[in-house]
């Protein structure tokens, strides 16, 4: 059951030492201390999802974890349910290491720096915690400011009413955090660390790296500043799985975007959800809607490959964004749905600064 609360908010209740540079490994771990490092005594976490954002392994019964790796690529822990992950000063999720050797491509905004080898190990920190199957959490639409005053309007007139809110879990923005200018990334992040929850974020079309020739560079601005663009982690028995599903350049002509997935992604979405119980509650998050808007807008073909994915889960969700508009939509058999009840669709409203007028 999931209860939606005005404009923003919903609530939830849920029925080794590296060999070559081609691995990763690491240990997923209690951090006592909370300093960030695997002291002496400190226990691993054992059957805890890691991914390099295609395949997904777990820890085995001393936390330990081992990948594959290329040099472009973003290795995260799928944080499991009873454990927090540490959040940095701007509130945003601390859960993920990226490998790119040589850094990003040269694109007109700043992407990766070079990270260089890999460490000795890559370890993920977590905290336990008290969760329960009934939780709120903060849905946000399209922030999309143009510039720094639109970002100064968002702050006043959505995030100075939420400052220091109590009993819920998370945020989440469904993509358009800027509106086209990348710079605007970190004031973006300042305004909404101001909620003072920790804070995840999607992949919008108006977040892309335009200059970018193919869709794997599209996000490297956005990973500099938030991570991986594809994801997951778990509170109490919700299951969220975030990802781009912004295709760019468009396959078809090259030109512009849709919507849409790699094939990465859906291998991604497969992997993961071999270790999420059928009766968790799966709760989808991208930019683009799933339904048709009068317009070709998101490709038919991968929604049904989506959905065929999902058809030992029963009970699911997704969200999106985009048109600016809050909708509602149901997918049945007719829609390559595989389950008695329809799949909730639920389009989410912005927070666009562009409709907020100055106080």
């Amino acid at each position: 059951m999931i209860r939606i609360l005005p404009i923003v908010l919903l609530t939830f209740i849920s029925l080794w030492c590296v060999s070559a540079q081609n691995k990763v490994s690491g240990f997923v771990y209690e951090d006592l201390n909370k300093n960030g490092v695997k002291d002496l005594g400190e226990p691993g976490i054992s059957q805890v999802g890691v991914s390099n954002g295609e395949q997904v392994v777990r820890t085995d019964k001393s936390g330990a974890f081992q990948l594959s790796v290329d040099k472009d690529q973003i290795i995260f822990v799928i944080k499991p349910t009873g454990y927090k992950v540490p959040v940095d000063e701007n509130q945003l999720p601390q859960f993920y290491y990226i490998h790119k050797p040589e850094g990003s491509p040269v694109l007109n905004y700043k992407g990766v720096s070079p990270t260089g080898p890999l460490p000795e190990e890559v370890n993920f920190p977590l905290f336990a915690t008290q969760e329960s199957d009934r939780f709120s959490a903060l849905i946000f639409g399209d922030p999309q400011a143009y510039n720094k005053k639109e970002i100064d309007y968002y702050y006043r007139g959505i995030i100075k009413e939420l400052e220091g809110i109590q009993g819920v879990e998370f945020g989440l923005s469904l993509g358009d955090l800027v509106g086209d200018d990348l710079s605007l990334f970190k004031p973006y992040i300042k305004a909404t660390q101001a909620v003072g929850i920790p804070w995840y974020n999607v992949l919008g079309n108006h977040d892309l790296n335009f200059d970018a020739e193919l869709d794997q560079h599209s996000d490297e601005t956005f990973e500099a500043h938030f991570g991986p663009t594809n994801y997951a982690f778990n509170i109490g028995k919700v299951h969220f799985i975030v990802l781009d599903d912004v295709l760019y350049p468009d396959p078809r002509d090259k030109k512009g975007y849709w919507g849409g997935f790699r094939k990465d992604q859906l291998n991604f979405v497969k992997n993961d959800l071999k270790y999420v119980p059928q009766d968790h509650l799966i709760v989808l998050a991208f930019h683009i809607p799933i339904s048709e808007t009068g317009k070709d807008t998101f490709n038919d073909k991968h929604r049904e490959a989506l959905f065929r994915l999902l058809k030992k889960h029963p009970y699911t969700l997704s969200l999106s964004a985009h048109t600016h508009i809050q909708k509602q939509d149901f997918f049945g058999k007719e829609s390559g749905w595989r389950h008695k009840t329809p799949h909730h669709h639920y389009n989410v409203g912005t927070t666009s600064a562009i409709g907020i007028r100055e106080l």
